[in-house]
């Protein structure tokens, strides 16, 4: 008697979903403890290969040279109307990692012949991978220089801060020049206009009769008020004489030479001051003393600028031997140690690689990711061939 297969309950019995997967983290911990000797060979291989590794690199040497940019030149109301933003260590470190200096340093140290190549555009790029260059938060300029030779190392790294030195002097003397021509100009064109206002001026006072017209004017009035009252005197006098004394009278005859004395000094006095003892002529005395004061304002302005523009072309003549220095705080010197490789560093890196591709290799194994890899493979149907 057959009997009826026993129903499965969905209940009791899990039903396999084939893209979902638990992972058993316990497994792997296990597959790790049981390979924890081959784990740890491995590492420790590792970082006997990268220390042997870094026995065959050739050692190479730092040298390290440091700079301290000076402070910013700054000249006339610029300074108070715009104060300079600029770091001046972000400014040299432009500079030193220019083309020009890297140039320089290339022509005086000769690395055509140490790079074997004649190329400027490869000659750079091999100085640029030697040299490093930064700066710091103190605005200090910073060259390091590595280099398989010590003596290779100092002799570039040393380089740095003289090509610098001289392109620094270039571009100052170069900015002296440009403002020797930018004062040049005008200087020459104020001095004729001072020549010409001076010039104006003597005509003023030749046509006017003044030199400095209010003190002339005033000094003037008062003196010809002062002889007009003596020679009011002296008429009064002459004509009680005249009542009674003859025209041959010594005293009559001494009072009329005072009298014509005292009339020529007062005309020669009104004639200086531009009549300014006669109502009729007083009247233009005004514009006569400002015709004079104005030549006189226009010498003075020339003046000054001349005067301005005479100190600034001193300053650019001055400037122009001199630019601001480059402080070397610490000249390169010769390395006692090397700089790469580190082999401690090497045979950590070596050992943390080798427990970690190890431990890949164990959870790999575990998770029989080579299995799944060739039951992929062959679940992959062969393309067919159509005969013909």
């Amino acid at each position: 008697m057959r009997t009826a297969p026993a129903e499965v309950d969905s209940r009791t019995e899990p039903i396999e979903d084939p893209d979902y997967r638990v992972i058993d983290l316990r497994r792997f911990v296990v597959a790790i403890w049981r390979r924890r000797y081959f784990i740890a060979l491995s590492s420790v291989v590792g970082a006997v290969l990268a220390y042997g590794f870094a026995w065959t690199i050739h050692p190479q040497y730092d040298a390290v040279v440091r700079l301290m940019p000076p402070a910013p030149k700054q000249q006339g109301l610029s300074s108070l109307l715009m104060p300079s933003t600029h770091n001046p260590g972000d400014q040299y470190l432009g500079l030193i990692k220019s083309r020009t200096v890297a140039d320089d340093v290339i022509a005086h140290q000769h690395l055509a012949d140490y790079f074997h190549t004649t190329k400027p555009s490869l000659l750079r790029k091999a100085l640029g991978g030697m040299a490093k260059i930064t700066v710091d938060k103190d605005q200090f300029v910073t060259v390091t220089v590595r280099a398989k030779e010590p003596e290779t190392a100092v002799r570039i790294a040393n380089e740095f801060p003289a090509a610098l030195y001289r392109l620094n002097d270039a571009v100052a003397l170069s900015e002296a020049e440009h403002e020797l021509r930018y004062y040049q100009g005008p200087l020459e064109e104020e001095k004729n206009n001072l020549a010409a206002a001076e010039e104006a001026l003597k005509q003023a006072q030749q046509k006017t009769g003044m030199v400095e017209p209010e003190a002339q004017v005033r000094l003037g009035v008062s003196a010809i008020a002062d002889l007009r009252q003596q020679l009011a005197a002296r008429q009064e006098q002459l004509a009680g004489l005249e009542t009674s004394r003859t025209s041959e009278n010594p005293q009559v005859v001494t009072l009329q030479s005072q009298i014509a004395s005292l009339q020529a000094q007062i005309r020669q006095l009104e004639a200086q001051t531009a009549g300014g003892g006669n109502p009729a002529a007083a009247a233009k005395m005004p514009q006569l003393a400002m015709e004079v004061d104005r030549r006189q304002r226009d010498v003075k302005y020339h003046e000054t600028l001349f005067e301005i523009l005479s100190k600034q072309y001193e300053n650019a003549k001055i400037d122009q031997g001199y630019s601001p220095p480059v402080e070397l705080v610490d000249p390169a010197v010769m390395p006692d140690e090397k700089s790469f490789p580190s082999r401690r560093l090497f045979a950590m890196v070596g050992l943390v690689l080798g427990w970690l591709l190890s431990t890949l290799y164990v959870l790999s194994r575990t998770a029989g990711l080579g299995r799944r890899l060739r039951s992929l493979v062959e679940e992959d149907p062969a393309p067919t061939t159509v005969r013909r």
